[in-house]
C-alpha cells in the first residue's frame, strides 16, 4: 500500500462553455503542477463531460489545492460554466503498479 491517492473529478459543462474551458486547461495544469503534493493529472473528455484523473500525495494535499483554487476565484468561475454539480471521488491506492 502507498499513501498516495487518486482523485477523480467529473464535470459536466454547459455546451456553450466547453471550448473556452478546455482552451484554458493547459495553463491551469501548469499552475496545478506547482502545488505541494501534486503527482500527475490526466483529463479526458466526452462531449461536454470532462473527467480529471489526478494523483496526489494525500487527500489533504488535494484539499489544500482546492482551497487555494477557491481563494483565487477559479472555483467560482468554474461554477458559472457547470451544467450540474461536480462529482469528486477519492481512491486510495490498493496495489502499486509493477
Amino acid at each position: 500500500m502507498t499513501d498516495k491517492v487518486t482523485v477523480t473529478l467529473g464535470l459536466t459543462l454547459k455546451p456553450e462553455a466547453v471550448d473556452g474551458f478546455c482552451a484554458n486547461l493547459p495553463e491551469a495544469i501548469k499552475e496545478t503542477a506547482t502545488r505541494p503534493g501534486f503527482g500527475s493529472i490526466r483529463i479526458v473528455r466526452d462531449g461536454a463531460r470532462l473527467l480529471f484523473i489526478e494523483t496526489w500525495d494525500s487527500e489533504a494535499d488535494y484539499d489544500a489545492y482546492i482551497a487555494w483554487r477557491t481563494e483565487t476565484g477559479m472555483m467560482d468561475a468554474m461554477g458559472q460554466v457547470l451544467a450540474g454539480p461536480p462529482e469528486k471521488t477519492v481512491w486510495p491506492a490498493l496495489v502499486a503498479a509493477a
